[in-house]
């Protein structure tokens, strides 16, 4: 009834949700209203009946954008069993939704949070909002231990290649071949191997049960789409959605509008701000650097490149720990053998079971040293995937 209830709008007429019958209905049968269709991926069928597959895909895209970015409240399972189209009364497709077995929900904050990070992707190129909005919305965890510049750095990369192909209206990189995209991963691993083993130590990205649900839904329309649609492009289909979605960004379109004028003039809030308080922020980093020459301050810089070979050296000191150790004890055990029995008290343990302590701890020891190189092998060729020397 809800999912009705947020698609009962003119605007949303090509939008179906079978009615339920209360009074029909039991604590074990759910009682709905019958609404045959045509399958969503049946493209044969679709264009029998006279519908547009293209359009379709579109207004499939379009409502689960709908219900993600203004509705809050989202079917988790549209895969093709769940969908199906139908003719309406006027002749326009109509798209037709069963099973809300499985369905989520989240609040504004969230909701503000997707909108500000597809304006900041897709119009603004804004990493540091987008960066900002992956926070809010639960997927970016923050605190002392999480290096944000390396995270901005990898994210400025991305935002600019994306701007590039919607500009260029080229290919992504899922459709160029594997020579190219590996040609590609090369050079951005010679670019920024820093930040992404620096990304790869400290985790900073963390998915909530709820987005792990609108990935897979967005997953299973994409699939649709392209069923439907050979030149489907979903990120295409959502650029012109974004402008629909401007009073969500700010609290209404005209208020947003200005704030982006704003922002091209240097006339918004926070610009006046820092004009206003650019004395006082400047006598502050002025009292901070005399604090820093005397000595008040400590500074704590981040190394990667130390922090790699204190990693390295790990390895090779826990090596040669037990190599040494394997050693001593086969050291241990030729001595006891060569100086016989006589030499050893019969009241603690047997000669032979000794030397097979001693020597089968030397074995099991010793087994950890090719291992233990075989694990600085790999940190090496990892360090190189990215253009790294040890």
């Amino acid at each position: 009834q809800r999912f009705r209830k947020n698609f009962d709008a003119p605007q949303f007429r090509h939008i179906k949700v079978p009615e339920t019958y209360p009074e029909l209905t039991t604590d074990k049968v759910m009682v709905m209203e019958f609404c045959p269709g045509i399958k969503i991926t049946d493209r044969e069928k679709i264009i029998e009946a006279g519908m547009d597959p293209v359009e379709l895909a579109t207004k499939s895209a379009e409502s689960f954008l709908e219900q993600l970015c203004r509705h809050g409240f989202f079917h988790c399972d549209p895969h093709p069993g769940n969908v199906a189209c139908e003719k309406g009364p006027n002749g326009e497709a109509r798209i037709i939704f069963y099973d809300f077995g499985m369905m989520d929900s989240f609040g504004a904050v969230e909701r503000k949070g997707l909108v500000d990070l597809f304006f900041a992707i897709y119009y603004d190129a804004d990493v540091k909002g987008a960066i900002n909005a992956l926070e809010r919305l639960g997927m970016l965890r923050t605190g002392p231990d999480i290096d944000r510049v390396a995270v901005e750095k990898v994210g400025k990369n991305f935002i600019d290649r994306f701007q590039e192909t919607l500009k260029k209206d080229g290919e992504w990189e899922d459709q160029l071949s594997p020579e190219e995209r590996k040609r590609i991963n090369r050079q951005r691993r010679k670019e920024l191997g820093e930040e992404f083993l620096s990304l790869n130590a400290d985790s900073p990205f963390i998915f909530p049960p709820t987005w792990t649900f609108v990935f897979r839904a967005f997953f299973s329309l994409d699939g649709i789409g392209k069923t439907l649609d050979p030149k489907y492009d979903l990120t295409k289909i959502t650029l012109p959605y974004l402008k629909e979605l401007l009073d969500l960004k700010d609290g209404n379109a005209f208020k947003t509008t200005l704030l982006r004028i704003g922002k091209r003039v240097g006339l918004r809030p926070i610009d006046i701000n820092q004009f206003v308080t650019q004395p006082r922020r400047t006598a502050q980093v002025e009292d901070i650097a005399r604090r820093l020459e005397n000595g008040d301050f400590k500074l704590r810089v981040r190394a990667m490149e130390v922090e790699r070979m204190m990693e390295r050296s790990k390895l090779v000191q826990k090596n040669i720990f037990n190599a040494v150790l394997s050693f001593a004890f086969l050291n241990t055990g030729i001595l006891l053998s060569s100086v016989g029995r006589s030499s050893l008290s019969s009241t603690i343990l047997p000669t032979t079971w000794t030397l097979r302590l001693v020597f089968g701890a030397a074995l099991f020891i010793g087994t950890k040293v090719p291992l233990g190189m075989r694990d600085i092998q790999k940190l090496d060729n990892y360090n190189k995937r990215y253009g790294l020397k040890k």
